[in-house]
């Protein structure tokens, strides 16, 4: 199930962006051609106003055709190199756009429905199956008072304790419905955080916002997110390790599945996290990129005088390539790591 949904998650990134390519090309007179979700063969399709929508076996990625994109055909009136360069620049911008768009309404749903943490609790929510605190017969609702006799003022001194000691036994204190017992757990280490993992989540109070508290909360988080993407990157680069830190579409579909099992809020806000970062990253300016489009267009709108069309057509396809490559390249290393981790 958790699987399925990060695949919804990942469906629903792809089609927030094409779909602000979508609607301001509409909104400026340029024909889309054809607008689809996925990659491969159709398994839906259906054609209306001229243009057809379709929606493709594989999950990711997408594509808006526009009129006049095909440097071969003679633009019409409608084509979108027959619009204005800031007309063009808006067209190409929209899709990144409407992914900060969907961080934030994404952030302020959660804040809303679920509210915000105030307080991590020593309560435990949930128990995964299989792992310390499940063999050692804890339960949801368990309430942990102490760990090696030492008693635990709150949650976040319990987490603590138990991420900093993976591989030692702990003897926990637990309060259930009134009875006193102790039980034994060895925090099993957690290979990709490097911490301590029992198993057990603890129960969180939360505070939930009003509808346009939510939305502002939606809008700070979001800016704090690209403000903090932007500030990793410059540093990621300086160090030079960017391709050992990036991770490929099966990385990103493990962090949602992950966030899912931990509980739909985590979900949400996981999602609003890689909808910020697909946008930012589709900024770049590197070939076939939307980035590397709003580059070309600068430069237009800057000398007055378009690039050769056809030579930024190569340019986009050689770039193109070079992305598909590093792609498989991530999601070869992604599985990799998944089949390494599952041995573990």
């Amino acid at each position: 199930m958790s699987m399925l949904l990060a695949v919804v998650a990942f469906g629903l990134m792809i089609l927030a962006h094409e779909l602000g390519h979508f609607l301001v090309a509409k909104a400026s007179g340029v024909g889309v051609r054809a607008f689809a979700v996925g990659f491969g063969p159709p398994l839906w399709r259906s054609r209306r106003g001229g243009t057809e929508y379709r929606l493709n076996a594989l999950p990711l990625g997408g594509y808006v055709r526009l009129a006049g994109e095909d440097f071969e055909e003679e633009p019409g009136p409608d084509a979108f190199r027959s619009k204005g360069v800031w007309t063009r620049i808006a067209v190409v911008a929209a899709g990144p756009v409407m992914n900060v768009l969907l961080s934030v309404l994404l952030v302020a749903t959660a804040a809303w429905a679920y509210g915000l943490p105030r307080r991590v609790t020593t309560v435990v929510a949930t128990v995964r199956p299989g792992w310390p605190a499940a063999e050692a017969g804890l339960r949801p609702g368990d309430r942990i008072v102490a760990i090696d006799g030492v008693p635990l003022p709150d949650g976040q001194t319990m987490v603590r304790t138990i991420h900093r000691s993976a591989g030692r036994a702990l003897r926990l204190s637990v309060d259930r419905s009134g009875r006193r017992f102790e039980v034994t757990v060895t925090p099993r280490l957690d290979p990709r955080l490097g911490v301590g993992i029992t198993g057990i989540t603890p129960a969180v109070e939360r505070e939930r916002l009003a509808p346009h508290r939510a939305l502002l909360w939606g809008v700070q988080q979001t800016v704090r997110s690209m403000r903090e993407m932007v500030i990793g990157l410059v540093r990621l680069v300086g160090s030079g390790d960017v391709l050992q830190e990036l991770a490929g579409p099966v990385g990103a579909v493990r962090l949602l599945g992950d966030a899912a099992q931990v509980g739909f809020d985590s979900y949400l806000f996981m999602t609003a996290f890689l909808s910020v970062m697909i946008g930012l990253f589709n900024l770049l300016p590197l070939p076939a990129l939307d980035g590397g489009r709003l580059a070309f267009l600068l430069v237009e709108a800057v000398r007055r005088r378009a690039v050769d069309p056809r030579r930024e057509g190569y340019v986009h396809l050689v770039g193109f390539a070079l992305l598909l490559l590093l792609v498989l390249a991530l999601t070869y290393r992604d599985i990799l790591r998944w089949v390494g981790e599952r041995n573990f």
